[in-house]
């Protein structure tokens, strides 16, 4: 297995942390956050490598900014969870043993995770690829609720000045989490891994600190 070398990539996503009004700072005897602030979802996982180029995965990509985006917002003491921070497939965890499907099961499993916390915001992360090796850039998809549209144009805004591009934010109908989620919800296709350009974006490391020290507005959407 291939070493990622993750950048944050995210000017957009650091901007979360202003999204909610202030860091919920209250915590449940056993140590646990009564309210979480934003849970970050780690697309694919395990036997599910998600997209590829020649031997890097999606799920590898998507682990090691997903990571980086989860420390960041602890330093910031935000109450933030991630669904997974190593290598398995969510699907080995669902309860929901009745279903055949491992994909339902795993998108039950991480629905069920979002339910039991109730965060104020869901950030799902994954990572796009096309036949055409042209097409590029970040694609932040939304759910029907106001909150979840304002969230992802500030987050395609952001993405889009980073990458050069001019792309709108897409309403997810079709998308399991996005019609059952209740919190604000997006899930950011963070680029095309199938597009030469994106994959140096996603993979190098040359542009860490630069995103690391971009900060973004703090409006209250939550």
């Amino acid at each position: 297995m291939y070493q990622v070398r993750s950048n944050l990539l995210f000017i957009g996503l650091l901007i979360l942390c202003g999204m909610v009004a202030e860091p919920a700072m209250t915590f449940a005897a056993e140590g646990f956050p009564e309210t979480y602030d934003v849970i970050i979802d780690v697309g694919h996982g395990g036997v599910d490598g998600g997209t590829s180029v020649k031997t890097i995965l999606e799920k590898d990509i998507n682990l090691a900014i997903g990571k980086k985006f989860y420390e960041k917002l602890q330093e910031q003491s935000f109450n933030v969870g991630i669904t997974r921070l190593q290598d398995y497939a969510l699907s080995d965890d669902s309860p929901f043993l009745h279903m055949r499907s491992r994909h339902q099961k795993d998108l039950t499993q991480r629905k069920l995770i979002a339910d039991t916390l109730n965060p104020k915001i869901f950030v799902s992360l994954h990572v796009n690829w096309a036949k055409n090796q042209k097409r590029r850039g970040p694609v932040v998809i939304y759910q029907a609720s106001e909150k979840s549209y304002t969230l992802s144009q500030v987050i395609q805004q952001h993405l889009n000045q980073f990458y050069g591009t001019r792309k709108a934010p897409i309403k997810g109908n079709t998308y399991y989490l996005m019609k059952h989620l209740d919190m604000p919800s997006i899930i950011v296709e963070m680029g095309y891994i199938s597009n030469p350009k994106d994959l140096q974006m996603l993979m190098d490391e040359e542009t860490q600190e630069k995103i690391r020290a971009c900060r973004g507005s703090r409006s209250t959407v939550c």
